[in-house]
């Protein structure tokens, strides 16, 4: 049993790193309101702001590019490090 948890759990953790990524690529993309991305976008954003924006106060823009989504996924890293260690994965 604890070998399927270990295995939901890391599927979440990719889950998340997946969606970190779509907001990366959309973060390029250019949308306008009533747009299909620009409601997906908007969808990612409101699933990834609670993580992204203690970071982006901290960090901010440099030219125009967000790198507060490298320490957030250098955050989640050592937070799944955490996990799977103590669950004995």
């Amino acid at each position: 049993m604890s070998a399927e948890i270990n295995q939901i759990i890391q599927l979440l953790f990719s889950c998340l790193y997946m969606i970190i990524f779509a907001r990366f690529i959309l973060s390029w993309v250019p949308s306008s309101p009533g747009d299909a991305i620009h409601d997906f976008t908007a969808f990612v954003n409101e699933i990834t702001d609670p993580l992204c924006l203690p970071f982006q106060k901290l960090i901010p823009p440099l030219g125009g590019l967000d790198f507060s989504l490298i320490f957030v996924l250098i955050g989640i890293q050592m937070f799944e490090s955490v996990v799977m260690s103590s669950l004995g994965g």
